[in-house]
């Protein structure tokens, strides 16, 4: 690893985080003097912290956590499938399935054009000649409902986040490169379904942000390829200088693997940046950003 990379991550990871503080001390714009985290959009490093996120733990997951296993995963899984919380909100938790219903609130809002899926990330109709509102509601969640109980059986019995994402993988939706089923289990890893889980510390799902930021550590081409298991390693190895690296008001001891995996994401855009090399979709705008629709995560 590279000294300078290796500071210049943990250094994205340390102003990142102080600006999520200094907005939640109510402090005004602007929150960091960094040019580009002051002009672009880059997600908190403790994913807890995201707005989605926040309000999911709130309104959705926490006031349900006493519910099924299976129901809880299938919810979870419904939620990061289309990804926003009015849409959630318009929903509801589910306790019985009811596919028509799902698929009409869909199509009601998009015609209507309301905030309904996501625009963080894309779900394709992956090759599917019918409405996206089908797929995701007839091909991707119904096989999940129906099989709910065997997805809890596996949590319960291996309590890891890499084993439930494994057995997700073989659902239409939900595998190639993992990133839905690595949301849901991360999800998971916050209620009572995963919360034992022994691996938090030791895996997590590279996707290509991180791929590039472990690169970068290392000197590489940014385009090389690497398998799990080496990206798994090379993480690792970064989650044990945390405590070297990371300032004080970073809460070293909540810097988990999916904290490192996002990280490498964020940071490889950052360097995008920096260097000439691109620039994220999002600007970060802090007349619309402000304090007033703040909302405080639990990583402080």
């Amino acid at each position: 690893m590279q000294a300078g990379a290796i500071e210049s991550f943990f250094g994205w990871i340390n102003e990142r985080h102080a600006i999520y503080r200094r907005r939640a001390r109510g402090a005004p714009a602007p929150w960091t003097i960094d040019p580009i985290l002051e002009k672009y959009k880059f997600t908190n490093p403790f994913r807890e912290n995201d707005r989605v996120t926040i309000w999911m733990r709130e309104n959705f997951t926490n006031p349900n956590e006493d519910r099924p296993h299976g129901e809880i995963i299938f919810n979870c899984c419904l939620f990061r499938m289309v990804g926003t919380s009015e849409f959630a909100d318009a929903h509801g938790w589910v306790r019985e399935w009811d596919p028509d219903f799902t698929k009409n609130l869909i199509l009601t809002r998009l015609s209507e054009k309301r905030r309904t899926f996501t625009g963080a990330y894309i779900i394709t109709n992956q090759g599917l000649k019918c409405s996206k509102a089908e797929v995701v509601v007839d091909r991707f969640l119904t096989p999940i409902w129906e099989t709910q109980n065997d997805l809890a059986e596996v949590a319960r019995t291996t309590q890891s986040l890499q084993a439930l994402h494994e057995a997700m993988r073989y659902y239409k939706g939900w595998g190639g490169g993992g990133f839905m089923s690595y949301e849901v289990v991360t999800d998971l890893n916050y209620t009572p379904v995963l919360h034992g889980a022994e691996d938090r510390y030791t895996w997590a799902n590279a996707g290509p942000g991180a791929v590039r930021g472990l690169n970068r550590i290392h000197g590489r081409d940014v385009k090389k390829g690497m398998s799990q298991k080496q990206a798994n390693t090379e993480m690792q190895l970064l989650l044990e200088e945390a405590p070297k690296y990371c300032k004080p008001h970073v809460p070293v001891r909540l810097v988990d693997m999916r904290t490192i995996e996002h990280s490498l994401c964020e940071w490889d855009k950052y360097e995008r940046v920096r260097l000439g090399q691109g620039t994220p979709r999002s600007r970060y705008k802090a007349d619309i950003l402000s304090n007033d629709n703040f909302k405080k995560g639990t990583v402080e």
